[in-house]
């Protein structure tokens, strides 16, 4: 299953001007939606995960709608296209199997009841052509038609009761649970490895769990944690880390900082809910001839801050590192991170409007994509994408002002000797890339007009 189209319709700032009407890739690959804080990044993802889990699903994973419907509007629908993949989607029941894309929608009206000072909304399903959902996407054991979705905490360790609860759920809504509950933790992925190794040893080195033992953990080494670290092998206490080419001493993945931690999670849970929903993996080596394992079943995974407790070198290859060990998995994340958004499919970067912007989010045009992954970080990071001002600090911005006018004074024969020395002296601390000072220079000349 691949999403081709989102479209939000009065769902909390997705009103009027706002209101959402995406077209996506519909394909494996890396998606991207940028924006600031408040411009609803996080709202996007979760309804799409409603709308691709269903009405049961959303109940589930959410007890309570009240504010999702765009004040003053009465009524607020999600619905999301999606394509099948006809080797691993199925549909139960009989009739003939729908063709082409299948719509899935929601819709919450206002209910006429109060409910603690507000009117609480009512859920049901969108009224689309087809129907398609409650035998396919939304059936009780649906056949395929994988979607995961990850929150930007990815907690390791507690986590309340009913969280958890969730997330030991095989279906659709334990996939999704972090994605609305923070509180919900990653760990049992390593409780589902851990098990892996115990039925190795009572089954043997041949049997089923030795060999996708041995599948998770060869993707798991290869390039995943950087700075010259790499996974080694499991036990009964959870994974084990040691130095690229060394054997020992190894020491326990738990003992390093969050990024290495909820990285290696992020993964592991992953490939435990590919196999929970399929119930085998179909494995490859990666395209990039490293040596790893890319797992090749199909999905929809959604990562909220893919970025969270990541170093910007990481940031840097991580889109890389998921697509090349995930090839049939559509990745559609969100991010502060212009590294982040270098990875982005052609089509598959998105920029989301500010709060306060009257317009609807949309993907970024050919220019702005190409700025953006064939540039450099500042170069994203200036452009509309992000609308970041300046790449510098209030202190140097506010001596390079310094600079201009005292470059000014020199280039007009003007300055004292003082001025000359403490041009001279701004200019040699004030370095910079080349082309911000293309940019520099740029401003200036404009400023002179």
């Amino acid at each position: 299953m691949y999403v081709s189209r989102v479209q939000l319709r009065n769902i909390k700032g997705f009103n009027g001007k706002r209101a959402a009407d995406l077209i996506l890739p519909g394909r494996s690959g890396w998606t991207v939606l940028a924006g600031r804080n408040s411009s609803g990044k996080s709202t996007v993802l979760q309804s799409i995960a409603l709308a691709l889990g269903g009405p049961a699903v959303a109940r589930a994973l959410v007890s309570d709608f009240t504010g999702w419907i765009s004040t003053p509007a009465k009524k607020g629908e999600v619905e999301v296209h999606v394509v099948s993949d006809s080797m691993h989607d199925g549909f139960t029941g009989s009739g003939n199997k729908p063709q082409g894309e299948i719509s899935l929608g929601l819709q919450w009206t206002r209910s006429t009841e109060p409910h603690r000072g507000w009117q609480r909304p009512v859920m049901e399903p969108l009224d689309v052509k087809g129907r398609s959902g409650p035998r396919g996407p939304w059936a009780e054991n649906p056949i395929g038609w994988f979607c995961a979705g990850y929150g930007p905490f990815r907690r390791l360790t507690g986590g309340s009761s009913e969280a958890q609860r969730l997330m030991l759920n095989q279906g659709p809504s334990g996939r999704l649970a972090t994605l609305f509950h923070e509180d919900a933790s990653l760990a049992e992925g390593v409780a589902w490895l851990i098990d892996l190794r115990l039925r190795r040893y009572e089954d043997g080195k041949s049997s089923e769990a030795a060999v996708l033992l041995h599948q998770v953990l060869s993707l798991l080494q290869d390039g995943l944690l950087p700075d010259r670290y790499q996974i080694q092998r499991v036990s009964a206490d959870g994974l084990w880390v040691v130095e690229n080419g060394r054997k020992e001493p190894a020491f326990p993945l738990k003992e390093m900082s969050d990024g290495y931690r909820t990285v290696a999670a992020l993964v592991l849970d992953i490939v435990r809910q590919l196999h929970g929903a399929y119930g085998y993996l179909r494995t490859h080596p990666t395209a990039s001839r490293s040596g790893g394992t890319a797992v090749l079943v199909p999905g929809v995974v959604l990562i909220d801050e893919v970025d969270a407790h990541l170093h910007v070198t990481w940031q840097r290859k991580i889109g890389d590192w998921m697509q090349d060990h995930f090839p049939n998995i559509q990745f559609i994340v969100t991010s502060h991170s212009p590294y982040i958004c270098q990875s982005a499919d052609e089509g598959g970067l998105i920029r989301l409007p500010g709060a306060d912007e009257q317009q609807p989010p949309e993907v970024v045009d050919e220019d702005l994509y190409r700025r953006v992954v064939y540039g450099s970080g500042d170069d994203a990071a200036l452009s509309e994408l992000f609308g970041l001002e300046t790449p510098y600090s209030s202190r140097a911005e506010q001596q390079r002002r310094r600079l201009v006018a005292l470059e000014r004074k020199v280039y007009a024969e003007a300055a004292t000797a003082e001025e000359i020395a403490e041009y001279q002296e701004l200019s040699s601390l004030l370095t910079s890339s080349l082309e911000s000072r293309v940019a520099e220079v740029s401003a200036r000349l404009e400023q002179e007009r």
